[in-house]
């Protein structure tokens, strides 16, 4: 068994070591070692060093609507209606109304 698996063996640690030493071959990168992507003209000079931006979305955050045209609620919109479970006793009724939104 180890007699079959020696040439794909020699075969894979050749190809990584090209692969590996490829760069060497082609001389050094034209491209610049930084990308800049500021285009909001500085906004983020307000933040702390290493602050990092992120942004997320959920279904319930967008669908909304419970009840409407055959859509039951989810586990979320019973659990909202808790009172003090969410700031200001917030639901996901309203949300970015893509229910209605999306053609």
């Amino acid at each position: 068994m180890r007699a079959k698996a020696l040439p794909f063996l020699i075969l894979f640690l050749s190809i990584t070591h090209c692969i590996s030493h490829a760069a060497e071959l082609n001389g050094p990168s034209k491209q610049s070692e930084t990308i800049s992507f500021e285009t909001a003209g500085g906004l983020r000079q307000g933040f702390p060093e290493g602050f990092v931006f992120g942004t997320a979305t959920s279904a319930y955050q967008v669908e909304g609507m419970a009840d409407k045209d055959g859509r039951g609620p989810s586990i979320w919109d019973a659990f909202v209606k808790i009172p003090g479970i969410v700031a200001n006793n917030a639901t996901g009724e309203v949300s970015v109304d893509q229910y209605h939104r999306y053609k």
